[in-house]
């Protein structure tokens, strides 16, 4: 028996033939339906005029109308089974062929079920022919720019990739567009507008690329493509893209300048087929670096491309790991020393990864910072903690809430204004949140983040230098940081149990900070050593696993925080 991928079997040879039979032009379809239905109905009139079928099988000439109808349409089925009417009926039939039945209304009875038989088949074929393609656009379009998403320049990158044309080392162009400042643009225009925009600037790309080139959209404010036309240098690819990028868009009359950054990334044909996925990753990855740079454009070799790979898989498996909810947010309580109850809930973030266990942050920071997604995955932390936020405010819950933002040790301003929008979003009291930043990262703070960092001052929030005591500060230090409080690192804390200098240095730092009006907070209060000697110099605050360990959401003691 022929295998079904047998191109020489007969079940090829009819999918060939319908696939080219349905490419024909709309005349050449009915005059070949026509030919058909006359077939049918010569066959069908043989039959009769040499005494018919048994009664038992006479209903199958109506099988092959129906078929006809369901592969050809409801216009050549409709077209076939009155053919077959007509050939049937006493029109054609001699007298002593048709039954006494037949003579008055039955054959007109055949006839219309003979016509109907096909159309109805035919409609139901287009029917679900259409739904089956709209299930396919709305799986494959990115909705309201109907551009190509995702799914569908994936499909295409492995439908060039197994494109058996050319070689296995032919290069491929990946394109990657960020667009910057689409969001303020959508405030200004509207979506509607916005969606018209997008779609002229993919027009615009795919005619700068190339008639090879294929162009989706992945998200809001990103643009993919891909192109086989490799021949431009980097170089001319910057400066054409520039040159594209710095013409206005304009809709409905009003003109558009676009702000991006651009990734380039040139890989051949048999990377494409092996991994598309990771390939699309790399892409990406590429493009967000280049804006985390302030690159306007920037282009990845092949062989660079192969040196990354492991960055963009990092990328997917934090991605996946969030969506999986495998990266979850904890509270740990800080205890007031003066009163007794715990006052605020630091943020600690856990991931439980299926392979590394559970990890802290001090175990995946390397990873994060390697693969360049601190500030995007700060960005995700601080809206996470203010999802907690909203619900706790909402139904009225005393808290005040603490997050270290500087996983890298850098101030990012894109973490400030997130903080910023979260902060007016949801009405939380600025007085009642907390940002923990490191020694380190306010030591080299950039102006502009400075400059954020004050607003948010100034509006009430808080900020706490984080790991005080470990670094390059001095006491003098105290001085000149934008800080409200310090947080005594766990090292300085632990050396002074067991070290008299370094018990009086504590102290003279715990003095001078009060004098400032700052407040002093201790963590790592593990044992009941420390516990007393932080009580008994004054420190304000006090966290550790001796008072509180980490906890969910669900299992925060709401009794004993005021």
């Amino acid at each position: 028996m022929a295998k079904i991928d047998d191109p020489y079997s007969f079940a090829a040879w009819c999918r060939e033939s319908l696939a080219d039979f349905t490419k024909l032009n709309a005349e050449k379809q009915v005059f070949f339906g026509f030919v058909l239905a006359i077939f049918i109905a010569a066959i069908i009139k043989v039959i009769d005029v040499t005494g018919g079928l048994p009664s038992v099988y006479e209903h199958f000439i109506y099988l092959p109308l129906f078929f006809a109808g369901l592969l050809l349409g409801p216009r050549i089925g409709a077209l076939g089974g009155f053919v077959c009417g007509l050939a049937l009926s006493p029109l054609s039939l001699p007298d002593d062929a048709i039954a006494d039945s037949e003579i008055g209304v039955g054959w007109l009875v055949r006839l219309l079920i003979l016509t109907l038989l096909p159309t109805i088949a035919g409609l139901i074929a287009n029917s679900v022919r259409e739904l089956v393609a709209m299930e396919k656009k709305a799986k494959h379009t990115y909705q309201g720019t109907e551009l190509p998403n995702m799914a569908a320049f994936v499909e295409q990158l492995k439908q060039i990739g197994a494109d058996e044309n050319g070689n296995a080392n032919d290069l491929v162009d990946i394109f990657n567009f960020k667009l910057q400042n689409l969001e303020r643009i959508q405030h200004q225009i509207g979506t509607e507008r916005t969606e018209k925009l997008m779609r002229q600037l993919a027009e615009q790309l795919k005619k700068m690329i190339g008639d090879s080139a294929h162009i989706g959209q992945t998200s809001q404010n990103e643009l993919v493509g891909v192109s086989t036309d490799t021949k431009h240098s980097h170089q001319e690819l910057e400066e054409k893209l520039k040159k594209l990028l710095q013409r206005p868009i304009v809709i409905d009359g009003v003109s558009y300048n676009l702000e991006s950054a651009t990734g380039v990334l040139r890989t051949n044909k048999a990377n494409i087929k092996e991994r598309a996925e990771e390939v699309v990753e790399q892409a990406q990855h590429h493009a967000f670096e280049a804006r985390e740079q302030k690159k306007s454009f920037s282009f990845l070799e092949d062989d660079d491309a192969i040196n990354s790979i492991s960055d963009a898989s990092f990328s997917r498996q934090l991605t996946d790991a969030i969506e999986r909810n495998d990266i979850k947010l904890y509270y740990q309580p800080r205890l007031n020393a003066n009163t007794g109850y715990f006052s605020v809930l630091e943020v600690v973030v856990k991931w439980t990864d299926p392979k590394r266990g559970d990890m802290s942050p001090d175990d995946f920071r390397p990873l994060i910072e390697e693969a360049a997604l601190t500030e995007q995955f700060t960005c995700w932390m601080v809206k996470k903690a203010f999802e907690d936020i909203r619900y706790w405010h909402k139904n009225e819950f005393v808290v005040r809430v603490s997050l270290h933002i500087t996983l890298n040790d850098v101030i990012e301003p894109g973490v400030l204004n997130v903080v910023a929008r979260e902060l007016q979003d949801s009405k939380f009291p600025a007085r009642d949140f907390s940002l923990e930043v490191s020694e380190k990262a306010l030591m080299r703070i950039s102006d502009k983040a400075k400059r954020y960092l004050e607003k948010l001052r100034s509006i009430g929030v808080n900020v706490i230098a984080d790991h005080f005591g470990e670094g390059a500060s001095t006491i003098q230090s105290l001085f000149v940081l934008p800080v409200d409080a310090v947080k005594l690192s766990e090292d300085l804390v632990r050396k002074a149990t067991s070290n008299s200098d370094k018990k009086r240095a504590l102290l003279s730092m715990v003095k001078m900070a009060r004098s400032r009006g700052l407040k002093t907070i201790a963590t790592g209060v593990d044992d009941r050593s420390k516990l007393l000697l932080l009580r008994q110099i004054g420190c304000e605050e006090l966290q550790g696993s001796i008072l509180s360990k980490p906890q969910s959401k669900d299992d925060i003691p709401w009794a004993r925080i005021r």
